[in-house]
């Protein structure tokens, strides 16, 4: 089993992804792998420092730190909202968290307008201020808001929104 807990962030995405770290063929250089996967290949470029040819597991150390200061400088969100083919599962779950509770997800223009939304139906359920704020960390506290909580909770807050954004019932 291998030992993530250095790179907090990358952890979070694996276990999103339901990374089997105590798999035999896991190493850190894979879960390098796997995390980077889920990220925008042009922004890992420009933000440089990878080396992916060297499969040892000094190498994948060495990307899961990199991976981590991409990811914490905020570079790892979806880089345009048109962009569909660019969506992880986590954005999708976000949307389609705040879509069945009333909002129009059409109009929020990225993470921003998602952690807002959130906070506004949601309230104090949502953290405000977490030290890094994309999507994965949205998704993990709204999957703990308690699933009969979070319809009543929006439905109570869904006219604190901008009309804009609030769905058509």
């Amino acid at each position: 089993m291998i030992n993530v807990s250095g790179f907090p962030l990358c952890a979070k995405r694996l276990q999103f992804q339901r990374a089997k770290l105590n798999d035999g063929g896991m190493t850190a250089y894979w879960a390098a792998v796997a995390v980077a996967a889920d990220l925008d290949d042009e922004k890992l470029t420009q933000f440089g420092g990878f080396n992916f040819n060297d499969m040892s597991e000094d190498n994948g150390q060495k990307l899961l730190g990199r991976l981590e200061q991409f990811i914490r400088a905020g570079l790892a969100n979806r880089k345009a909202k048109s962009d569909v083919s660019n969506v992880t599962a986590a954005e999708s779950s976000v949307r389609a968290f705040l879509g069945s509770n009333g909002v129009k997800v059409s109009k929020l223009n990225g993470i921003e307008d998602y952690w807002k939304a959130a906070r506004l139906l949601w309230g104090d359920l949502v953290e405000e201020t977490p030290k890094v704020r994309d999507v994965y960390t949205l998704v993990f506290q709204l999957v703990r808001i308690p699933k009969k909580q979070r319809p009543r909770l929006a439905r109570k807050n869904i006219a604190a929104l901008p009309a804009e954004w609030r769905a058509k019932r």
